[in-house]
């Protein structure tokens, strides 16, 4: 099963900022949480992300896990390349009842890591083989990624960010579920927001969609 976690304003940590480190900064940079990376040292791209404000980190000599105590996390990924090290920090992780992740040990995880193909940071779909072949699952997004960059277009992205910005003000002024799910769909189905869109012009069919919820009953 793989479950989408809201990590919005929530605190994450990196430990590691190697290779692997990196790719699960990068996989987080969309999620709109506090990133902190935890490491001994630091790549050039986590020490860039750094200074441009992106994520925090903070250098820390690893010997043992402690280093968690101070911090209430939602998430800690272990990305050490030391195996043991990694249980360790897992294993404190769980004590403080986040969740908890080894880039080397998916079995001994809470959550297998899956490859994420990521559309214009708006579409987020995720390839996994459930910890049993990361290659694979980073294989089959490579082939899935040509795919669905064809399927998904602008029109599509367009849609998101109005139905997102449709939802808020929606439930200011419309107080039931079904009546706002209702008003929604009538924006998605609208042929004239569709047009809009299509041709780029997101502000006119922000428009359109809120003299529609304007004439909502």
């Amino acid at each position: 099963m793989i479950v989408d976690l809201n990590l919005r304003g929530k605190l994450v940590i990196v430990v590691g900022a190697g290779q692997e480190g990196l790719k699960k900064v990068n996989s987080l940079l969309t999620q709109d949480c506090q990133i902190l990376v935890i490491s001994d040292s630091a790549n050039t791209q986590i020490t860039d992300y750094a200074k441009n404000g992106k994520i925090e980190f903070k250098k820390t000599r690893l010997d043992n896990a402690d280093f968690l105590e101070e911090y209430d996390p939602i998430l800690v990924m272990a990305a050490t390349d030391d195996k043991e090290m990694n249980r360790k920090i897992v294993q404190k992780a769980k004590k403080k009842r986040a969740y908890a992740y080894a880039a080397d040990d998916p079995n001994f995880s809470d959550f297998a890591h899956p490859s994420v193909i990521n559309i214009e940071d708006t579409v987020q779909i995720a390839i996994s083989t459930g910890g049993r072949s990361p290659a694979m699952a980073r294989k089959i997004k490579l082939k899935a990624e040509k795919i669905f960059n064809d399927i998904i277009d602008k029109e599509d992205i367009y849609q998101i960010k109005l139905q997102k910005i449709a939802r808020d003000m929606a439930k200011e002024k419309i107080p039931t579920t079904t009546e706002r799910k209702k008003f929604l769909y009538s924006v998605l189905n609208s042929n004239k927001i569709k047009q809009l869109l299509k041709e780029g012009n997101l502000q006119t069919a922000q428009k359109e969609m809120i003299r529609i919820l304007g004439d909502w009953k």
